[in-house]
C-alpha cells in the first residue's frame, strides 16, 4: 500500500463524519486505539458463519486433510512444509487443497504427492461445505499473527471438522472453543497433531462436537442483528 493510501485511510478513520468503525476482532480495535482512534467510535462485530449452509456431517474414515483459502507466502510456506512431513510420515494420507494456487506451488505439490492431492482451484463459497465435509481433518497453517478473524475456522467447525492450527493470534476461535489442536509454528508439530486426529476417533469426534457448538454462537443471523442494532443506534443519536 502506498504512503498516500495510508494517509488517506488515516484521515478517514479520524474523520468526524465517520460515526462508527466496525472491526471483526478486539485485536484490530486495540491497534486502532493505539493509533489514536477514539475507542467509543469502534465497534467489534465478529465474522459469522451460515450454519444452514455449513452443516456437520460424520467424520469420514478416509484420511483426507483439507485446507482452503489463500496461498500467499504467510500460509503457503508452512503449508508446503506440513504437507511434505505428513506425506513422508503417512503414505495413506490424501490432501484436498482449495483455492487459487500459484503454478510453482501446484507443480511442487504434484511432484511431491502425485495422485494423493486434489487441487480444484477457486471454489464458490456456497460449494465449500461439500469439500470440507470430505475431510477428516482441516488445517490452518499460518506462520505469523495478523490479528484477523479467519472465516475458514468457523466454516471448518460448523461442518464438524476438528482443526489443527498454529499458535498465532488469528487462531483465537480455536483456542476459545477447544475444537482442535493448536501447535507451535512448526511443520513437524502440526503433522504430529494431524496424525493424532486421523488415528484417534474419540478425540477427533470430541473436538468436532465442540466446534459445532462454538460455531452456532456465530451464526450470521446473530451478526446481522448486531449490525441492525448498530444502525439504529447511529440513526437515533444523530
Amino acid at each position: 500500500m502506498s504512503r498516500t493510501s495510508l494517509v488517506n485511510e488515516w484521515r478517514l478513520l479520524k474523520s468526524k463524519k465517520i460515526r462508527k468503525i466496525v472491526v471483526t476482532t478486539w485485536m484490530i480495535k486495540d491497534k486502532f486505539v493505539k493509533l489514536g482512534v477514539d475507542e467509543q467510535k469502534i465497534e467489534v462485530i465478529p465474522n459469522g458463519v451460515d450454519t444452514k449452509l455449513f452443516t456437520p456431517t460424520p467424520l469420514p474414515d478416509e484420511p483426507v486433510v483439507l485446507y482452503y483459502g489463500t496461498f500467499q507466502p504467510h500460509r503457503a510456506r508452512l503449508l508446503l512444509e506440513v504437507v511434505e512431513v505428513l506425506a513422508k510420515a503417512r503414505r495413506d494420507v490424501k490432501f484436498l487443497l482449495v483455492g487459487d494456487i500459484p503454478p510453482s506451488v501446484k507443480n511442487r505439490l504434484h511432484r511431491l504427492l502425485g495422485d494423493r492431492v486434489e487441487m480444484p482451484g477457486f471454489v464458490e463459497h456456497d460449494l465449500l461445505p461439500s469439500f470440507i465435509q470430505r475431510a477428516r481433518v482441516c488445517i490452518f497453517p499460518q506462520d505469523k499473527s495478523l490479528g484477523r478473524s479467519p472465516a475458514k475456522l468457523l466454516d471448518y467447525m460448523a461442518c464438524g471438522r476438528p482443526v489443527v492450527a498454529t499458535d498465532v493470534d488469528d487462531s483465537f476461535p480455536l483456542k476459545e472453543s477447544g475444537a482442535g489442536i493448536v501447535t507451535e509454528v512448526n511443520p513437524e508439530a502440526m503433522a504430529k497433531a494431524v496424525i493424532e486426529l486421523l488415528d484417534d476417533d474419540r478425540l477427533a469426534n470430541q473436538l468436532a462436537r465442540k466446534g459445532v457448538e462454538y460455531a452456532r454462537r456465530y451464526d450470521w443471523n446473530k451478526m446481522v442483528e448486531d449490525y441492525v442494532r448498530l444502525f439504529h443506534d447511529v440513526y437515533n443519536n444523530q
